[in-house]
């Protein structure tokens, strides 16, 4: 296949591999709104806090199923890029076996002391800590399927599982906190998705072959592992640090308002994912084949910055009203801060995005940048946290010191091509 007809294949695969994950994580993230939306509207304040601190829980094993998944993804577009597809399979395989051990222990490390945490977190009973506990090692396992889907290209598969874990989730909570199970309902909700995701993606995510193929040496893989974290720390820092800034530091009153701003504007960076989530195995194709890829990148920027400035315009025009009409007329006037909080977002899925390019040539220095761009944001947010402008004014301006910094960083470290005597490119 020609450098050419690659570019083809890439461009079409990251227009139409984005498009369905778009519009698949809309969906998601609709529906996990609609979730958090009946559950407090039908739990006490008490109860809704501790389903709350489930999906909190939840959201920090999402990071490191992304990490296995980013790891799995890069190995399988590399390997198929080669004409290898047997080591990819190898490598899933090993990494299965490392996920079960860490997904068991995840989940002992949960379970056993399940009433010291909840004595620890106040939360009326220890078995949500439990129930989810059982949740976890489907929930890693999926993870690698998700990353070979990732890794072939199969976006339309790969969309269809964020649609189904959503739809299991919704409708398993609903269902039992209707039936009156409260807190423990939604999180067997979330166990429940767990699973259901893990068989769909095992159907779904099956081996290429038996073909032989020379083995990858896990420590490589564990040392690109140890790349991918520094991103997802980062993501962490960024995506977390601000609503416990606010809780601290605002009256509860307007802690409950930034935390509505924040769970609405972080949909941005979510749905900007879909995108690196397309490019990140593209790249890595494209880099294994000797084959330049600046080019897409270039075009994934401007279609996470046009998505952030349209997500930003639309809550400058609707934000404010429709949460009014969701949540409650206390939440009507947010429009400005809902603007304001996307278009920082937008700042920090534009340097996520090339970070993750980077990692998926293996290489770490942008995701570097990001960390330090996470930490800048959290040292600013400790110094100047007075009211909610002021919470969001530091994210953009931390978020585009960020951006400029790897932008000066990328144009001083671009190769330059060599040149005659007389001016000329040789």
């Amino acid at each position: 296949m020609t450098a050419e007809r690659r570019g083809t294949d890439g461009t079409r695969a990251i227009v139409s591999g984005a498009t369905m994950l778009s519009v698949a994580m809309l969906l998601a993230n609709i529906g996990n709104y609609a979730l958090n939306i009946f559950l407090g509207r039908v739990l006490t304040p008490a109860e809704f806090s501790d389903a709350n601190l489930m999906v909190t829980l939840m959201l920090t094993a999402t990071a490191i199923a992304l990490g296995l998944e980013m790891v799995t993804a890069r190995y399988t577009s590399v390997a198929e890029a080669t004409g290898n597809p047997g080591a990819a399979d190898r490598v899933a395989r090993s990494l299965r076996w490392w996920t079960t051990g860490a997904g068991v222990a995840a989940a002992v490390a949960l379970i056993a002391p399940a009433q010291a945490w909840s004595d620890l977190f106040q939360t009326e009973s220890a078995w949500p800590f439990v129930i989810l506990g059982l949740g976890l090692p489907f929930y890693l396992q999926q993870a690698i399927g998700r990353g070979v889907m990732q890794g072939r290209l199969r976006f339309g598969m790969l969309a269809s599982t964020f649609v189904i874990e959503m739809l299991t989730r919704l409708g398993v909570a609903v269902g039992l906190v209707a039936a009156g199970w409260g807190v423990n309902g939604a999180t067997i909700g979330l166990s429940v998705s767990f699973v259901v995701t893990w068989l769909s993606v095992t159907l779904l995510a099956r081996s290429s072959g038996t073909s032989p193929a020379p083995a990858i040496p896990m420590r490589e893989v564990g040392r690109y592992g140890a790349f991918v974290s520094v991103l997802l720390l980062a993501q962490m820092v960024a995506n977390n640090s601000d609503v416990l800034i606010s809780k601290a530091a605002l009256t509860p009153a307007d802690a409950g308002v930034y935390a509505a701003v924040a769970l609405v504007g972080r949909a941005v960076f979510y749905l900007s994912w879909s995108v690196a989530t397309v490019v990140f195995p593209v790249v890595a194709r494209r880099h294994a084949g000797g084959d330049e890829s600046t080019g897409l990148l270039r075009a994934s920027i401007v279609v996470i910055s046009g998505m952030g400035l349209l997500c930003a315009a639309g809550a400058l025009w609707l934000g404010g009203p429709v949460l009014g009409v969701v949540i409650g007329e206390a939440y009507a006037g947010l429009s400005v801060p809902l603007a304001a909080y996307a278009v920082a977002t937008t700042l920090f899925a534009v340097a996520n995005l090339v970070a993750s390019v980077a990692l998926s040539k293996g290489t770490l220095r942008p995701s570097v940048f990001v960390l330090a761009g996470a930490v800048l944001q959290l040292l600013l947010l400790l110094i100047w946290n007075d009211d909610i402008a002021q919470l969001i004014l530091t994210q953009i301006v931390a978020m585009a010191t960020l951006v400029a910094a790897m932008g000066v960083d990328a144009a001083v470290r671009r190769p330059r091509p060599a040149r005659t005597d007389e001016g000329g490119a040789i």
